[in-house]
């Protein structure tokens, strides 16, 4: 276990972060935001995480620009955001041919 982590959210584990798909959702009540897969990069704080959302539909290419279907996994970008406890949740469970390494971090 990393020494930085307390624990609850350990490094490099499969979680589920609210996150905004969209800049609607964004303009919107943060609490409606939806529960997407994610994993945790690193605990920056005593309740803070640095979470990488691994949702394909919001990768990007290393310039920042959309990637385009058909994007070798290796190539996208994923975004990562600063999140509190009540903003994680532990994964229910991984789903089937994904490992949670948070590639293109």
């Amino acid at each position: 276990m990393d020494e930085d982590n307390d624990g609850r959210f350990p490094d490099d584990s499969p979680v589920e972060v609210r996150y905004p798909r969209s800049k609607q959702e964004k303009d919107g009540d943060r609490a409606a935001w939806p529960w997407l897969p994610g994993s945790i990069v690193e605990q920056c704080g005593p309740d803070e995480w640095y979470v990488c959302v691994e949702v394909r539909e919001l990768a990007t290419l290393e310039d920042g620009r959309p990637a385009p279907d058909g994007t070798a996994d290796d190539d996208l970008f994923f975004p990562c955001c600063f999140r509190d406890s009540s903003e994680i949740q532990p994964c229910p469970a991984a789903a089937p041919g994904t490992s949670g390494d948070g590639a293109g971090r």
